[in-house]
């Protein structure tokens, strides 16, 4: 597993949001930035059966929010399987990312 690309421990808590678990970090309240490892789908909901909204180039940055998402089934991206996704917003499109293939660093 590539450890640069899991976010640091989770502290907070967690609640259920329709279908996925939203999990508050320390820095939940504040913006950090998301910058793609590989080109990755910014999707309309945290499931890779979401409606693609647009696109998100490796090595291209977004808003982000600090808080960590989780669908409710597993997906394999970057050699890691996962069920977290960011929430982005990028040339005012927000939707989701896969969160391994994504660094998240505060703002």
């Amino acid at each position: 597993m590539r450890a640069g690309r899991i976010l640091g421990a989770v502290v907070g808590a967690g609640g259920l949001v329709g279908a996925m678990v939203v999990v508050a970090t320390p820095a939940a309240a504040a913006s950090c930035t998301a910058t793609a490892l590989e080109t990755v789908i910014i999707r309309s909901t945290t499931s890779t059966g979401g409606t693609a909204l647009a696109q998100l180039n490796k090595g291209q940055s977004a808003s982000a929010s600090c808080t960590m998402y989780y669908g409710s089934a597993e997906y394999e991206k970057c050699d890691i399987v996962s069920k977290r996704w960011v929430k982005v917003t990028r040339s005012g499109v927000t939707g989701y990312v896969v969160g391994t293939c994504v660094t998240i660093k505060p703002s």
